[in-house]
């Protein structure tokens, strides 16, 4: 069974790490929760029947953003299943994968590009097409706080993020007064693959504030930018200061 919602948010990479924090967020602000998902069906599942088990409303959804026709249907999925309109949109997933510009490939670029810029536009464009003219809409993208001190590690995914920051101005700009578009830019905020709890606590602190920003911080900023109506174009570092660090490298060669 499902409660009733003030509207529904699209949260992409929804099951895991920030994008859930995101969903768990907006679902205990009323919103009914779309969780997208690529691979990890079985944790967007199981936050959908979190969701559902505390009295709101959420449904899981599959598609692969490096495809543009999967990216583009995402929307049109959910609407064939409810009928309540979209009000949220969170473009949460990304690809983050290693390389240098000595070492990066056409092929890597692409699906960078495909998944962490390309499918951001395809669901803004959706998502401003479905949106009932009576209703006002609110986006928000993830960014990433190494575009204010960039380092050369993960060149294709920088490269991919910066093109999303100018799609956001973009974006806000063209989308105005209906549709506010915003940012989350998080620091160094969970551990990464096979790094260990020793090594993960022992960065996370390494910032001005001497704490670690956490997925919660992340998710209280994108429910301000959701909340606020004045807001629009804006980007939250949510890095506890990191950005004010300039670093050579990425941090799991600190």
């Amino acid at each position: 069974m499902t409660g009733p919602v003030k509207g529904w948010a699209l949260i992409t990479g929804a099951g895991k790490r920030l994008g859930r924090a995101c969903a768990v967020a907006l679902a205990r602000d009323g919103y009914g929760i779309a969780a997208h998902y690529n691979s990890s069906g079985a944790d967007a599942e199981a936050l959908a029947q979190e969701v559902i088990a505390g009295g709101g409303s959420a449904v899981a959804l599959q598609a692969d953003l490096s495809d543009a026709a999967a990216a583009s249907g995402l929307i049109d999925a959910f609407a064939a299943r409810h009928a309540w309109p979209m009000t949220v949109l969170v473009n949460s997933a990304s690809l983050f994968e290693f390389d240098t510009l000595q070492t990066f490939t056409v092929a890597e670029f692409e699906r960078h590009m495909r998944v962490n810029t390309l499918s951001p536009l395809i669901l803004m464009q959706t998502f401003a097409a479905a949106l009932p003219e009576e209703r006002g809409g609110v986006i928000i993208n993830f960014l990433d706080y190494k575009l204010v001190q960039p380092y050369p590690d993960h060149f294709t995914y920088t490269l991919s993020k910066y093109a999303l920051m100018g799609a956001t101005e973009l974006a806000a700009r063209g989308l105005a007064p209906r549709i506010r578009v915003n940012a989350v830019a998080p620091g160094y905020v969970l551990p990464g693959i096979n790094q260990s709890d020793a090594d993960f606590e022992r960065l996370h602190g390494q910032t001005p504030l001497g704490r670690g920003a956490t997925a919660e911080d992340v998710a209280s900023a994108v429910m301000l930018l959701v909340s606020n109506p004045a807001l629009t174009a804006q980007t939250i570092y949510v890095d506890a200061g990191l950005r004010f660090r300039s670093v050579e490298r990425d941090f799991s060669f600190q």
